[in-house]
């Protein structure tokens, strides 16, 4: 706050009592984690742990002032072993002891199935702030769920507007959600602000379990708006701040490791916000015990023995992308192997945390893929298993799923995990006679509109992970699949996906129609010998190719 006072005593002619300074404190993705966890967004090795329910609420107690606002923006249910056992109540519990003032759901909220969720807004002391259509959704009589809330904080009308996450349906089984389609972020707040300006409101805060873009789309789109709110995350938090010259966009950290806190500097004579300053406290363990009520109610969650040591892990998973894929490849692989099947598919979703390194227990492996995804084991062609992969139904440009045991052709080169849209179908090394042994989760053959058939395994994909990183003692990092240019029947027309006779090696030329081991071993002799084919056209050059095949492969090569 040391900035909005120096603020505050340059600031002329307006006196000092023109201003007021209004504090937010926010969170998002605590996932019902009462206990400290790995801090993946602290330097250095061994890392730090953080969080914990009795020091976030220490830390929220010692940072509130008489103007404050506690706010969470989703995923504050499910995703730790407190969270799944008490159906997302101890997180409400929970918020209800800090003092929360409002939440937005978050996708992982409805785990439990949209009627549970309805238990936990019944258990809130706080609203959530919801889009209205779930009350319809629940078929109630009495209204429960509203987009907003307008609060008078020393005199200055502040409404906080919650979005809805728009993955309800894409992260949820049909029906855990109940058929509820969210809109998108920009369309809910076109609807709700001509409600929230009929109010007078002097400040407007959107909260909700939205991507930075999104949140960045919001504040360019909607310029009454003064501070945008957005989901968490387990790595280090940016920020876009009104120095950009553009209204503030924060980001929420995760797991309760650290405590979101802006302080928003309100001109009362010009009724605008003058100034927003934002930082992020991180929450470490307290030197004394708070002899608080609540927090004597917290601690016995906080403060269970530790794990038990489950395996060891030589390799530390960051929660980035390159991390999560890795980790991704040894879970899918897990389920593979614990379920005896061919091949496992699963969307990359289902991993939800880094994993550290060293001695790890069974909690930390919870951590890392925590929602009990129900998993299914069913014979399928090669046909069913394309769709499989690469479900038309899927969002283009969404991550394609994890594989284990086959490898991805792709449509276009990639040196990134490849989109849905860049998925071509699976390639299989040990080709088995007819169908395959697939298993997936419930919730990806809903999404793939494949028939949910087969047998439904007994242990969840989070079940299956764990008891395979137990029975393993060391882990070991296991290679994410393959990626190999498409066929020339799926990718014809791709230009993104033409094989470089300059560059591809010998399993990339027999791609090629009529390109053989032997062709291909001539071409890259030739190139070795004569130098760079300098147009397509050279590749009449090389022993074997003659006009005909030529034409065939000459939609397909570049020389780039």
């Amino acid at each position: 706050m040391l900035g909005l006072i120096l603020a505050l005593v340059c600031a002329a002619p307006p006196s000092r009592s023109d201003f007021q300074v209004l504090r937010i404190l926010y969170t998002s993705d605590l996932h019902g984690c009462a206990r400290p966890g790995i801090d993946f967004g602290s330097a250095g090795l061994p890392r730090r742990t953080l969080g914990g329910w009795d020091n976030l609420l220490r830390l929220i107690k010692e940072q509130r002032t008489d103007a404050t606002l506690l706010l969470d923006c989703g995923d504050f249910g499910f995703g730790s072993p407190e969270g799944d056992s008490s159906q997302g109540r101890a997180s409400v519990e929970f918020m209800n002891a800090a003092g929360y003032d409002a939440a937005a759901p978050g996708a992982r909220d409805l785990v439990g199935g949209i009627e549970n969720f309805e238990v936990l807004a019944k258990a809130a002391s706080f609203p959530i702030l919801a889009d209205p259509m779930l009350d319809v959704v629940l078929n109630r009589q009495v209204t429960m769920f509203r987009p907003y809330f307008v609060r008078d904080m020393m005199g200055i009308k502040l409404a906080v507007v919650g979005i809805t996450d728009s993955d309800m349906a894409e992260l949820n089984r049909r029906g855990d959600v109940g058929g509820w389609v969210v809109d998108d972020p920009l369309a809910q707040l076109g609807r709700y602000l001509p409600a929230v300006r009929a109010e007078s409101v002097n400040v407007i805060i959107v909260i909700g379990h939205i991507s930075p873009e999104a949140g960045c789309a919001i504040a360019d789109s909607f310029k009454d708006v003064d501070l945008v709110i957005c989901r968490g995350t387990a790595g280090s938090v940016e920020n876009r701040l009104a120095g950009s010259g553009a209204t503030p966009v924060l980001s929420a950290a995760a797991y309760g490791q650290r405590l979101g806190l802006a302080d928003v500097l309100f001109d009362k004579s010009e009724h605008r916000v003058y100034q927003t300053e934002a930082r992020m406290l991180n929450v470490e363990p307290g030197t004394s015990a708070d002899s608080s009520s609540a927090s004597a109610w917290i601690r016995p969650l906080s403060a269970v023995p530790p794990d038990t040591a489950v395996c060891s892990n030589p390799v530390e998973y960051l929660p980035d992308s390159a991390g999560r894929l890795s980790l991704g490849a040894a879970v899918a692989e897990a389920v593979r192997q614990q379920a005896g099947a061919d091949i496992a598919v699963l969307p990359d979703y289902v991993i939800e945390s880094g994993l550290g390194s060293g001695r790890l227990g069974w909690r930390e492996l919870f951590a890392a893929a925590p929602y009990r995804e129900r998993v299914r084991q069913l014979s399928i062609d090669d046909t069913t298993l394309a769709r499989l992969v690469a479900p038309e139904s899927v969002g283009l440009h969404e991550p394609a799923p994890l594989l284990a045991g086959a490898d991805y052709f792709v449509t276009s080169d990639t040196l990134a995990w490849p989109e849905v849209s860049q998925v071509g179908r699976a390639r299989v090394r040990n080709r088995l006679p007819g169908t395959y042994k697939v298993v997936t989760t419930e919730q990806w053959l809903e999404r793939a509109r494949i028939p949910v058939t087969g047998k439904l395994l007994s242990q969840s994909l989070t079940d299956l992970w764990i008891g395979y990183a137990a029975a393993q003692e060391t882990l070991r990092p296991v290679q994410p699949v393959r990626l190999y240019p498409a066929t020339p029947g799926v990718v014809r027309q791709q230009v993104g996906g033409l094989v470089n006779i300059n560059t591809a090696n010998s399993e990339l030329l027999q791609t090629l129609p009529g390109i053989g081991p032997m062709t291909a071993g001539r071409i890259i002799e030739y190139r070795e010998t004569a130098g760079r084919f300098s147009s397509p056209e050279d590749i009449l050059n090389v022993k074997g190719i003659g006009p005909k095949k030529y034409e065939k492969v000459k939609p397909l090569i570049t020389v780039r």
